[in-house]
């Protein structure tokens, strides 16, 4: 749905031409107010998830900077959906090679372990990967 259908691409140029969505009849507030519904709804189901399937409970900082990495993953995936997946699905099998890298008795430090997916951020956003570039009126709120 996100990929090749006309709702993608009119969600798109909301973000980088909202005129030219505004000049196709469609409304540009309610693309991106719909966007952000939807993304908020995912969100929710995201964090009930973690409290509830995943752990079976809530506490405080259970999410220990995922938000940081859903940012850097899509900084990383230069604002793409195919290459911001690949990017969560990097920064997911670094996580999880902290778990699996001492269950297969290979002996690294713990710290460096919960370092990794948070250092693999940080290099993306450093700028080893490009020159990235934003959505042209991401920041630009709508008259």
């Amino acid at each position: 749905m996100l990929q090749r259908t006309g709702l993608s691409v009119a969600l798109r140029a909301s973000g980088d031409a909202p005129m030219a969505v505004a000049h196709s009849g469609l409304g540009v507030r309610a693309l991106r107010y719909g966007a952000i519904l939807a993304r908020g709804f995912c969100a929710s189901l995201g964090g009930a998830f973690m409290s509830v399937g995943d752990i079976h409970t809530f506490t405080d900082g259970m999410t220990n900077g995922a938000g940081y990495l859903a940012i850097s993953a899509v900084i990383f995936g230069n604002w793409r959906l195919g290459r911001t997946i690949g990017a969560c699905l990097i920064f997911g099998a670094a996580k999880a090679l902290q778990f699996q890298l001492p269950a297969m008795g290979i002996g690294a430090p713990s710290a460096l372990l919960i370092m990794m997916p948070y250092l693999l951020a940080l290099i993306a956003v450093a700028g080893l990967v490009g020159r990235q570039r934003p959505p042209a009126a991401l920041t630009r709120p709508w008259p």
